[in-house]
């Protein structure tokens, strides 16, 4: 069966909607982010990278990692799969990867590959007490 030219319009403009629709969930972050003064954590990931399923599951699929991310900071996840431009914009090179970024939405670190839960939650304190505005990330997990 040949696909027909209302057929092929209709699911580029169900691309384009769905395009959109995760865009409004990455620049509404960042702006929730200013208003609230909150941190940003955004979680860049692939449905195709073994190492992103393996964090969904082990890290950010713990209940206390889940709800401390809810709680205390702006929690985006970017699927590169749906959202390509994102993974460029912040020049993402592989998955997972997480970014660290000021209420303003000024990138602070950019932390490549599979996180361990431990050093996650370190990360998550480097974040939360502001300690970016005194040391670098890799001083601070020294």
């Amino acid at each position: 069966m040949k696909p027909s030219f209302k057929h092929l319009l209709f699911l580029f403009a169900l691309f384009l909607f769905a395009q959109s629709a995760h865009a409004d969930q990455v620049s509404e972050g960042l702006k929730r982010a200013k208003a609230q003064n909150k941190e940003v954590v955004m979680y860049f990931y692939s449905q195709h990278c073994p190492y992103c399923d393996a964090m969904d599951r082990d890290v950010l699929g713990d209940g206390t990692v889940s709800a401390t991310l809810k709680k205390e900071f702006v929690y985006i996840r970017v699927d590169v799969d749906k959202m390509p431009g994102y993974g460029r914009k912040y020049q993402i090179r592989g998955y997972p990867t997480t970014v660290l970024a000021e209420s303003g939405g000024r990138v602070i670190a950019k932390i490549p590959g599979y996180i361990h839960k431990n050093d996650f939650w370190r990360v998550l304190t480097y974040l939360k007490g502001k300690h970016y505005r005194t040391m670098g990330l890799g001083d601070f997990l020294l």
